[in-house]
């Protein structure tokens, strides 16, 4: 321990390290950052398909809530109701003649 001496750095300082360790070093770098790059654009395309699909419910729904039948099948639905009301009186009277 008594040959600690404080480290200095300086733009004079080198480091020597292996050209196979450097040019793994740089492979890994460029792997990782193209993984990177393309999990983003990944993630960027499927919010952007699930915002599309999101506004497509959306729209859906807004007919649904705001649909009204044309008038021709309202009108047939109330000729049926009353027919229905009818066919319950016809059924009361010759329930009461019995």
């Amino acid at each position: 321990m008594e040959n600690d001496k404080p480290v200095s750095v300086s733009d004079d300082s080198k480091v020597a390290i292996p050209l196979r360790n450097l040019i793994s070093i740089l492979g890994a770098v460029a792997v990782s950052t193209w993984a990177y790059y393309g999990v983003i654009e990944r993630l960027n395309s499927l919010e952007s398909t699930v915002n599309s699909h999101w506004e497509e419910i959306e729209e859906n729904d807004d007919w649904i809530d705001g649909f009204e039948p044309p008038k021709a099948v309202q009108d047939t639905v109330e000729r049926v109701r009353q027919l229905e009301l009818r066919l319950v009186k016809i059924e009361t009277i010759i329930n009461m003649g019995k």
